[in-house]
């Protein structure tokens, strides 16, 4: 066992142990808005990127502002989308400024908000991968 191998192990156990305390505090954070309120908001701007996946092929993120009104109040958001389906004139059409959406917001702290609460798998399934991968590596530095 050579000295290197040691310090990289035990470099990457360390990166992957934090990497995982964050994703934990993510999905716990992410899970909480599950439960958040609902209001109706518009859209205030949209920007369409079309990106590629070599699983998926090519999809569209969708970096959305938008604003919602709570009492007297008006609050504003930002959030990301993925699209694999749609084409690219129905997501500009669907996401115009001046549109209607729902958001979800946080009822402890109303300026908080989000467009899809919850998590979804691939996120899930990233947040927990990642610190794993690393983990699993820097042991494999340490045995070698």
């Amino acid at each position: 066992m050579n000295l290197a191998n040691i310090l990289i192990g035990i470099i990457l156990l360390v990166i992957g142990g934090l990497v995982l305390v964050f994703s934990l505090y993510k999905i716990q954070d992410l899970m909480k808005s599950k439960d958040w309120p609902a209001v109706e908001g518009k859209i205030t701007d949209m920007r369409l990127t079309k990106q590629y996946d070599e699983d998926s092929g090519k999809f569209y993120r969708i970096d959305l502002r938008y604003e919602y009104q709570f009492g007297d109040s008006l609050y504003s958001g930002e959030d990301k989308l993925l699209n694999y389906q749609s084409k690219k004139r129905e997501l500009k059409k669907k996401y115009a400024p001046g549109e209607p959406l729902t958001a979800y917001y946080n009822p402890e702290q109303i300026g908080e908000s989000v467009l899809e609460p919850g998590i979804n798998l691939g996120m899930l399934i990233a947040l927990i991968l990642i610190p794993v991968i690393l983990m699993i590596t820097g042991g494999v530095f340490l045995g070698s």
